[in-house]
């Protein structure tokens, strides 16, 4: 069964219905984000305040989930790589009872005991996913190594993300940050490889939600101006050719202020993802 699949089911089988904590936890975010992996943060108890709010799951189960951190790291190094391909460890936080959420996975059969003598946690074989709770109001779980995935969040002096970006990454409606980025998943257009090489940081923030769509901010770091100034241009043809397809008034200095550079730098301000591409290009991933 696809790891997209497992993180969706894990996170619908854990949760319950009765007293929760909330619990903040910056500090595990703060240890996601290694070389080549894709750390995807989504605050659902903002989302959900928001037309957004139609493209989550429903339910009284994404009621109790207030945020949500997830670290993908490419499996191999094909490129686009499908998100079936890549390795996920997350967080969930909300209104969480670990006694109660401990109990649900003792006693559910598809769940057993993790059998060595580290962090204590539960395996679902059937679904490649293992969880546990580091602590109370949040759920831990991952697709590979638990006791890795453990250390690496909750054990760790390394720092990845820095607590202001990951502070701005918890408190906006959603975000992406990318380390070094080894490949990518289908974006729904052809980021030349050779582009892709050359950077060296992601940073992208959902800003602001209205009743068309996202806004879309942040920044691409890149190896050098040339490559950011190539990066620049090849996102500004491309959305000038999505105006001119839907038929809309062209306005191109506008359009270039949404992605500028500065020396090695590509700058995105402003650039609105509508819900119904989002949803089409999650489709086509799951």
């Amino acid at each position: 069964m696809i790891r997209k699949l497992a993180v969706i089911l894990i996170v619908t089988v854990l949760l319950s219905s009765c007293v929760y904590t909330w619990r903040d936890d910056t500090s595990a975010l703060m240890h996601m984000g290694k070389e080549g992996s894709a750390v995807i943060t989504l605050n659902t108890a903002l989302l959900r305040t928001t037309d957004a709010s139609s493209i989550l799951p429903s339910g009284e189960t994404m009621e109790r989930i207030d945020f949500i951190a997830l670290e993908l790291t490419p499996g191999n190094d094909a490129y686009p790589l499908a998100l079936s391909d890549w390795d996920v460890t997350g967080t969930v936080n909300g209104r969480l009872s670990s006694t109660e959420v401990g109990t649900l996975l003792i006693w559910d059969s598809g769940f057993v005991r993790g059998r060595n003598a580290g962090q204590k946690h539960y395996v679902n074989k059937a679904l490649g996913v293992s969880a546990g709770i580091p602590k109370d109001g949040i759920i831990l779980f991952t697709t590979s190594d638990y006791d890795s995935a453990y250390t690496s969040l909750y054990d760790s002096s390394e720092i990845m993300i820095e607590e202001e970006t990951a502070f701005k990454m918890e408190n906006s409606y959603a975000a992406l940050y990318m380390n070094s980025p080894l490949t990518l998943p289908s974006l729904g257009f052809d980021l030349p490889k050779e582009t892709l090489d050359k950077m060296n940081r992601i940073i992208l923030y959902v800003e602001d939600v209205d009743e068309s769509g996202f806004s879309i901010s942040g920044e691409i770091s890149m190896e050098n101006e040339q490559s950011a100034r190539t990066l620049c241009t090849f996102l500004r043809n491309l959305l000038i050719q999505e105006v001119r397809r839907n038929g809309e008034p062209l306005d191109v200095r506008a359009l270039s202020g949404i992605f500028r550079y500065e020396n090695s730098v590509l700058r995105i301000s402003g650039y609105e993802l509508p819900f119904d591409k989002m949803s089409t290009l999650l489709t086509k991933e799951i």
